[in-house]
Formats: structure tokens, sequence, C-alpha cells
């Protein structure tokens, strides 16, 4: 399914439940300290950012708690960086006042589908591959399950595509990707459909690089938030972001 569709979502597994409990535990704490809310939150206090927030070691382990799944044997071994927590409350998404009304659409009609590492910069917020991912692994932390993550299917093959031929044998953090992402990003509108995937704590799921994915306005009742911990770590050599299946 992840060379079809860009994703797989994989079973309960009481391994991973142990960990998510431990993880929403501290995550909670943390995400409700005033000054890390303060800096985190955005759309209207609807969505809690939260990168690098859990304090997890380089295998993932919270508190002593190892980080284990049955992902483990499709993904490359490499050093984990702190997980994300995303946590999107109902509302979502609201307007920030600096917030555009064609980027908040977006957001709106579109889920904000994006590849991740491709960096805006500068005022004319040119995209470069700064990040060169490994793969998105999303760990749920709570049973809600309004507002999931959804992914286009199929769209990693036409993304990885445009960027290796927007890149070609250079090195791909230099390289402006704008206007072929911009480009492949509405073909993947016209081509694929997008997939929401509900995941509870437990499960867990892999989503492709170069998959095209965003997060659904919330469309569940009020509540604490929808939360997942998210990992991407990054290849040491920029090139096998282009090339490792």
């Amino acid at each position: 399914m992840m060379s079809r569709d860009g994703f797989v979502v994989f079973d309960h597994d009481p391994r991973t439940a142990h960990w998510a409990e431990v993880a929403r535990t501290t995550a909670t704490r943390l995400a409700q300290d005033p000054k890390t809310r303060a800096a985190n939150l955005r759309h209207g206090k609807t969505w809690f950012v939260g990168v690098d927030l859990l304090p997890n070691d380089a295998q993932g382990s919270v508190d002593g708690v190892p980080l284990e799944g049955p992902w483990q044997a499709h993904v490359p071994d490499l050093p984990l960086h702190a997980a994300q927590v995303s946590i999107v409350y109902p509302g979502y998404p609201m307007r920030d006042p600096d917030q555009s009304e064609a980027n908040h659409r977006f957001r709106q009609t579109r889920m904000a589908a994006h590849v991740d590492g491709l960096l805006p910069e500068g005022p004319e917020r040119r995209r470069f591959p700064r990040e060169c991912h490994a793969y998105i692994l999303g760990l749920p932390l709570n049973e809600a399950t309004a507002s999931p993550t959804v992914v286009w299917s199929g769209s990693h093959v036409i993304m990885q595509a445009a960027l290796a031929d927007a890149v070609a044998d250079e090195d791909p953090r230099k390289v402006d990707v704008t206007d072929i992402y911009q480009a492949a990003r509405r073909t993947v509108f016209e081509k694929c459909a997008p997939v929401p995937i509900c995941a509870r704590p437990g499960q867990s799921f892999l989503i492709h690089r170069f998959a095209l994915h965003g997060t659904q306005p919330w469309d569940g009742p009020d509540g604490d938030g929808r939360m997942i911990a998210f990992f991407r770590p990054e290849f040491t050599d920029a090139r096998q972001w282009l090339t490792a299946p």
C-alpha cells in the first residue's frame, strides 16, 4: 500500500499504545505551559504547532518507555528528532489577523496540502528542500477523530518525479523548486483523491516523504482537541531524498 497509495495505517500494537499513553501525558503537560502555548498557537488559537515539543531520545523513547511498533520493519534506521506534537482544536481553521484570505481559503478547501521539508524563504516565499526527510511517522495520542491527517492517494509518485526533474544533479537543498512544485500540486488535485487517515492511540501510520498531505477542518463535537505526534527523520545524504524508495 505504501508504494501504491503513499501511506499505510498499521493496526493497534500494545507497545505503541503504551508509548502513546506516556507521550500524551508528557505532551499535555508541556502544551499547557503559558509561554509554550503562546509560542505555538496558530489560526485563531485552533492549532498548536508543537514542533520539537516531545523530549524523546534519539530512539524515540519517552520517560524510559521505548518507541516500538510495526512501522520499524519498513523504515531506515535513522536517529529521531524531538517529535512534533500537533494539536488541533474545535473550530480549526480560524483565520489569523495577518493571514491572507487566499491562504486561509486554501487551508479550508485544500487542507493546506503540502509536501514536508520544502520551506518558503524570503519575501517571495520561494521554496527550497531544506529538510530532506526519509519518511513521516504519525502516532495518535488521544481518541479524537476530528480533523484527521489527509493524504492524496498516489500523489507521491507525481511529486517525486517532478521534484527529481527540478533538482536533476544539483544539491536538492540549493534548488528553488517553487514553480514545478506548484504545478505538480495542481496535477495531484486533478488526478488524486484525498483520503483521511483515521487512527487511534496504539495505531500508527506512515506517509511517504513525497506524498501531498494536510489536515481536514474540524468536523466533530467540541472537546480537548486532536493530538498526534509526528517524526520526520532526515537522510544524512540529501541525494537519498530523491533516490531512496
